[in-house]
């Protein structure tokens, strides 16, 4: 355990160890982590931990503790193929990334694939079917889904109330872990219109130390303090969020965050508590140890100042960041904010963000908003933002477009909430079902209704235009099926419009299963119901895309 520059003013109580009865480990290999919970990432928390399985596919995954397999996924969440065991405690553990179950389950999944002729199934079991005992084989490891390599990636989720709790306390025998938390960068932030530091209205980025005086920044009016920082475990190389951060400041503590449970819907609030635009440029996540009013994230405590820090005497303020981690493991960082009075700086910042805040669109974080323009309505509701803002919208015609072009805001700007885009096209459309909303990133989709396309969005920080599409899929066999000894069948799928909804095939009318694995589509002949006879048989391939362009095409081959 390290243990440096304890400030017993700034200790709350809080346990290090969760009190939990333990669990069985998910792996019969050593459990070695790559990833822990709450982990920021853009737009989401990490909901899970995830489980080294030694860099390879096939690895059996076990039951963590006495339960029943309560529901098998394909496709959904980005979690490929993923188990759910809910157990007499009132969890459920969420297994994904899967390769394959066991046979029974695989079984139950294959014969719900093809009774609704799609790879994609969410699967539902009675208690009854298939009870567990910790310890028990359900599935292998692998590396589906929005997976980077193989792993197992483990969830929590409380029945009661579908809330995401961390893994770790129930398995904190496992990781060997006597490395504290390290900070990589502290920020100051001035609050917009109503501090300055470092003579200016901008934040200020520094390292620190134990030592609150090898540090100094000058500073007036309101501030807040964000940090960058990582923990470590033994046996790994990989970094992971921090468990508990704490700020005090003369002592005492203005900001506190436990990365202990969320739930679901607080997911997009990590926008909010990370400063995300200085996330897109640098890849580095300063958490915030000030919230916004509309930030309503659970895991994060301030006082009644909302973790802002008024600077307005002139002296030396003593801030005091504490990183803590599970088993106990801490580290402190000090710094000094000198309070330097500059009240005519302090008005022109002021009267900089009035003008700000007058240049676009008002937007209220308390209401619904509103925003219009020439064939364009914008409809945000009330907890879609964070803090009051303004919106600066520009309007770009295209000539030989659907629409115009719209940007909503000059900056980075995600949403707590989805909004509602509405579009016009400029001239009337053929077929509205092959038109969509596009952004500067991809397809977005819509529907459309009394001339009007609408779909929701959760960043105003981008362009949309509508677009058509009325190319159908490309799609190329790669196998040879002039052999007599063909075991698969593969195919490239692509789509350079709204991008692929289904893939069907279909041998002499039977449906049978592709699996998707990129832009590739493979069918092992000998999981589908089709018996080798050696006779020809036809092959129907159907593609569509989400415009509901179709490419259908037919082969025959020998089996």
């Amino acid at each position: 355990m390290v243990l440096i520059g304890a400030c017993a003013l700034c200790l709350a109580p809080w346990p290090l160890r969760a009190q939990v009865a333990p669990y069985h480990s998910p792996v019969d290999i050593p459990f070695l982590m790559s990833g822990s919970f709450s982990e920021p990432r853009p737009n989401h928390f990490h909901c899970g931990i995830d489980v080294k399985t030694q860099g390879v596919i096939g690895k059996r995954i076990l039951a963590v503790s006495d339960g029943y397999v309560s529901r098998l996924t394909v496709g959904y969440d980005g979690f490929g193929n993923a188990a759910y065991v809910t157990h007499a405690d009132g969890n459920v553990s969420v297994y994904c990334h899967l390769n394959a179950f066991i046979p029974a389950l695989q079984e139950r999944v294959r014969r719900q694939q093809y009774e609704e002729e799609s790879e994609r199934v969410d699967v539902r079991l009675s208690p009854g079917e298939f009870p567990v005992e910790a310890g028990d084989l359900i599935a292998y490891s692998g590396n589906t889904g929005a997976s980077l390599a193989p792993h197992l990636h483990l969830e929590l989720h409380r029945q009661s109330d579908g809330a995401r709790i961390d893994p770790l306390p129930y398995f904190i025998r496992l990781p060997k872990d006597d490395m504290a938390p390290v900070a990589h960068g502290l920020r100051l932030y001035p609050c917009p219109g109503k501090g300055i530091v470092s003579g200016a209205g901008k934040p200020v980025t520094f390292t620190a130390t134990a030592e609150a005086d090898a540090r100094v920044l000058k500073a007036w009016g309101q501030v807040g303090a964000a940090v960058w920082a990582d923990d470590y475990m033994n046996g790994t190389q990989n970094k992971f969020g921090i468990r508990r951060i704490t700020l005090c400041v003369d002592g005492r503590q203005v900001f506190e965050s436990l990365m202990d449970e969320f739930m679901p819907e607080e997911n997009p609030l990590v926008n909010a508590w990370g400063d995300y635009g200085h996330y897109r440029r640098t890849k580095h996540w300063y958490l915030k140890a000030f919230v916004d009013p509309g930030n309503t994230l659970g895991m994060l405590h301030a006082d009644e100042n909302r973790g802002w820090v008024d600077i307005r005497e002139e002296r030396d303020y003593v801030f005091e960041y504490a990183l803590e981690d599970l088993k106990g493991n801490r580290r402190v960082y000090r710094f000094t904010v000198r309070g330097e009075r500059n009240d005519a700086l302090l008005a022109e910042e002021a009267e900089r963000e009035r003008l700000r805040m007058a240049s676009g669109a008002r937007l209220m974080y308390d209401r619904p908003n509103v925003v219009q323009g020439p064939g364009m309505e914008l409809r945000i509701p009330v907890g879609a933002l964070v803090k009051d803002d303004a919106l600066r919208v520009r309007i770009e015609a295209q000539e030989d477009g659907v629409s115009n072009r719209y940007t909503l805001h000059d900056g980075d700007f995600p949403l707590a909430k989805r909004a509602t885009l509405m579009l016009a096209s400029r001239t009337p459309v053929a077929h509205p079902e092959q038109c969509y909303i596009e952004s500067s990133r991809g397809y977005v989709g819509g529907t459309y209704a009394d001339g009007w396309y609408s779909a929701a969005i959760r960043d105003l920080g981008e362009s949309y235009a509508l677009a058509i599409d009325t190319v159908a899929p490309a799609c190329r066999l790669l196998t040879s099926l002039g052999g007599r000894r063909i075991s698969r069948i593969r195919f490239s799928v692509s789509d350079k419009g709204s991008g692929i909804r289904s893939f069907k095939a279909y041998v002499d009318g039977q449906f049978v299963l592709f699996t998707a694995d990129g832009g590739e589509w493979t069918c092992k002949l000998a999981d589908t119901p089709l018996q080798p006879t050696g006779t020809t048989r036809r092959l129907t391939v159907k593609v569509t895309d989400r415009c509901g362009n179709g490419t259908s095409k037919e082969y025959d081959f020998i089996y």
